[in-house]
């Protein structure tokens, strides 16, 4: 159980990494990247799923 709890807390930790690496290379606009990026830290488990959710949506745009 121990060892479930901490591969998901490094998982997620990976994602949430990888989440704000992408938000400043990605080519969008800079309100909209602060905005991305506010989400991301204020909500660390849920943010970056909704961003890459996202995010063929705000490049098409």
């Amino acid at each position: 159980m121990d060892t479930l709890m901490v591969l998901l807390i490094v998982l997620s930790a990976i994602l949430w990494v990888w989440a704000v690496y992408d938000i400043n290379k990605t080519r969008i606009h800079t309100k909209m990247s602060l905005l991305w990026l506010l989400l991301v830290l204020i909500f660390p488990m849920i943010g970056p799923l909704i961003y890459f959710q996202m995010k063929r949506r705000l490049l098409t745009r």
